[in-house]
């Protein structure tokens, strides 16, 4: 990037942080995620870093907090507010440690260590023991006073027990349940205002600024305080933890003391960092944090310290790994899955997000596409939740340059050349004989079955040579296949072969689930399993055969939509795939590399009112749930089905039956109420010797 480059970003980005500070700090809401906010400032500071002769007095690096909201009255600061320098992972609280032992010429410090409330920084001036001030942080200079609504604060002291002067700060928050429950049941004033806030510190920052007390009282403002200022206390203060017993005995209140530690040990600071850094760790707490407040303990070592222009050099905010963050997208790429859709899929410049480097984003389909209006050479904003795949959240579109280029949008399959259906949201390639189809679908078998040591590489690998052409020819592998691929040695070659002859036994929604039949997922795959295994009379692969040969595939397609919990898109698909020739031939390559069937094991009783009849449940029941009963019917050996039919043989009537009663009495069939069901469970509890099915 050459100067003239740099400058230009250095203004872009000074511009859209400006306008996101005052949004978050004035407006109370986002126009960026607060990480993604941090980031951009990251950025800034970097280029004038390394271009300084365009560092501007005014420029966001050199301020703190935003401008004021022209509605309150303005006070000034006793004392400059200070930000707390950022840091992201273990090598930046390091570098601080480092930087504080050099400067103090100590080798060992105290630190302690506080749980960042995500609220909004508020300053306190106690006059003889009584509330008299509540200031915002403003630019750090001058603040807006809000003590008519810090004073609804529900944890903190209008008056003190001791006739004291008094300065301290702290954070004005909401507590999780109550950010819900003003969500959720908003007074008619305040429904479109509460509308606006996207999370507990917006609101919490919007409600100290309403100039109605009683709207901030009816949110539960609460506060806690964790830095002094002036006061003529009569003891001496020399740590955070004497601070902290201070507030104690004046009944102000502190973030509870269990989340508070003191450590001796850099090293323990970084492990205390990395718990709270689970989010599983910080659903017990009441509040949101988003970090780690780390200050060197000791008041004299923070007072010899002191400040930069900006920030305190005794303190450090470590963030936890955000889920938002910004980087560039530079091209996109259509991959072709085992069903055929084409997922375009963002290639972005890497960028580290939730503990790990991302590199790829999904764009999810051409309307998601249109709709964001994201460009190739947007920065765009990346979002990462659990554990997959991150997506493009929206382009930030005040950072563009003008050079950004449309993504065109494919007529026809990058892999094999077919033109694509575009008919649908999600546009797909319908030759089955794609090689993109084929990859992705041994990829999903393997991982769905978690075949050790057949990974996506692995299978690459095989295709290459070809090795396999389905999924069957896993298990025909030779250890001289296997030798000649990459990085596989006696070891891994002994350890793949022990896991496929591990999975030699498998049951048929096993199957079912790792062939990926469109539409057809794990719990469909056990519905259809069942259905077979009512129509077999053995487990054997040899007798599924030999009956997936003489189906009717319209009187198949009947029975599958009459399955209790399958759809008629559902039945269509699996009755498809499995009436197709090659269908068919990879069953009987299963059969022949050995593959066995195994049933889930199951006892019902012998013979029961349920055995060999049909069943559909309607209405609602005071003793059972439908599950319940579901399970009675089959255990017994009954079938059931969703839909009353000339099929079905009895109907199971509960209260509320509805419009099935009536059918099911115009087709003459049995019905059952509740008191029949309750016999039932008699007779079959009562049954002493089960027999197991297969």
């Amino acid at each position: 990037m050459d100067k003239a480059q740099a400058q230009k970003q250095i203004e872009l980005l000074r511009e859209k942080i400006r306008e996101a500070n005052y949004a978050y700090f004035t407006e109370n809401r986002e126009v960026v995620p607060e990480s993604v906010r941090d980031q951009l400032k990251q950025e800034l500071l970097r280029l004038e870093t390394k271009f300084p002769e365009f560092i501007t007095p005014d420029s966001p690096t050199q301020r703190v907090g935003a401008a004021l909201d022209s509605r309150l009255p303005k006070i000034t600061h006793k004392n400059r507010k200070y930000s707390l320098g950022d840091s992201f992972n273990a090598e930046e609280l390091t570098e601080f440690d480092e930087r504080v032992k050099r400067f103090l010429k100590v080798e060992e410090i105290e630190y302690s260590c506080e749980l960042k409330v995500d609220g909004l920084n508020i300053t306190l001036w106690y006059e003889n023991g009584v509330l008299a001030k509540a200031i915002t942080r403003g630019d750090g200079f001058m603040g807006e006073d809000v003590t008519h609504t810090i004073r609804t604060c529900e944890n903190l002291p209008i008056t003190l027990f001791e006739n004291i002067n008094l300065e301290v700060s702290g954070e004005v928050f909401i507590t999780k349940q109550d950010f819900e429950n003003v969500k959720n049941r908003p007074t008619k004033n305040e429904a479109n205002e509460v509308e606006s806030y996207k999370n507990a510190r917006n609101l919490a920052a919007g409600s100290v600024r309403q100039l109605d007390p009683r709207m901030a009282a009816e949110r539960h403002l609460k506060i806690f305080l964790y830095e002094l200022g002036e006061h003529n206390f009569s003891n001496e203060i020399k740590s955070q933890k004497d601070l902290f017993n201070q507030f104690d005995t004046l009944h102000l209140p502190h973030q509870p003391l269990e989340n508070f530690k003191v450590f001796s040990d850099i090293q323990f600071v970084i492990k205390f960092c990395e718990q709270w850094s689970d989010p599983k760790a910080r659903e017990k707490l009441d509040y949101d944090i988003d970090g780690i407040v780390i200050k060197v303990h000791d008041f004299n070592d923070r007072k010899r310290l002191g400040y930069t222009a900006k920030t305190a050099k005794f303190a450090m905010a470590f963030k936890f790994p955000a889920e938002e963050k910004f980087t560039q997208l530079l091209d996109v790429q259509f991959q072709v899955g085992r069903t055929g859709a084409i997922t375009p899929v963002a290639i972005l410049e890497p960028v580290d997000l939730a503990g790990s480097t991302v590199a790829r984003a999904t764009l999810h389909n051409r309307e998601e596409i249109e709709r964001k209006g994201v460009r190739i050479g947007d920065q765009v904003i990346i979002r990462k939740a659990g554990d997959i795949i991150p997506e493009v959240l929206e382009p930030l579109l005040d950072l563009r340059t003008g050079d950004e280029k449309e993504i065109v949008f494919p007529t026809r399959c990058p892999e094999c050349g077919s033109i694509l259906d575009l008919n649908e949201t999600v546009a797909r390639c319908e030759n089955l004989d794609c090689p993109a189809r084929h990859r992705q679908s041994l990829f999903y078998f393997a991982n769905t079955l978690d075949i050790e040591g057949l990974g996506p590489k692995s299978i690459e690998a095989m295709l290459k040579l070809n090795l396999v052409h389905t999924v069957a020819d896993f298990w025909k592998l030779k250890p001289l296949d296997l030798a000649t691929l990459p990085g596989f040695k006696r070891k891994k070659i002994k350890n793949l072969l022990a896991a496929l002859e591990a999975k030699k036994e498998l049951t048929l929604a096993e199957i079912f689930t790792g062939l990926g039949v469109r539409l057809v997922g794990s719990e469909n795959a056990k519905i259809f399993a069942r259905y077979f295994k009512e129509h077999l009379h053995s487990p054997l692969l040899k007798e599924f055969n030999t009956y997936l040969s003489t189906l009717n595939p319209k009187t198949l397609l009947e029975d599958f939509i009459h399955l209790d919990g399958v759809g008629e898109k559902v039945a269509q698909a699996m009755t498809h795939y499995l009436s197709i020739n090659s269908t068919q031939k990879l069953f009987k390559n299963l059969e022949n590399v050995g593959i066995e069937l195994v049933w889930p094991e199951e006892i019902i009783a012998n013979d029961t009112i349920y055995t060999g009849k049909k069943f559909v449940i309607t209405g609602s029941f005071e003793a059972f749930s439908r599950d319940e009963i579901k399970q009675m019917v089959t255990r017994g050996g009954g079938k059931i089905l969703s839909a009353i039919s000339g099929n079905a043989d009895v109907l199971i009537c509960g209260a509320k039956a509805g419009s099935k009663l009536k059918k099911a009495q115009d087709l003459g069939l049995e019905i059952w109420e509740e008191d029949k069901i309750s016999n039932a469970l008699s007779t079959v509890q009562d049954n002493k010797e089960p027999r197991r099915l297969f």
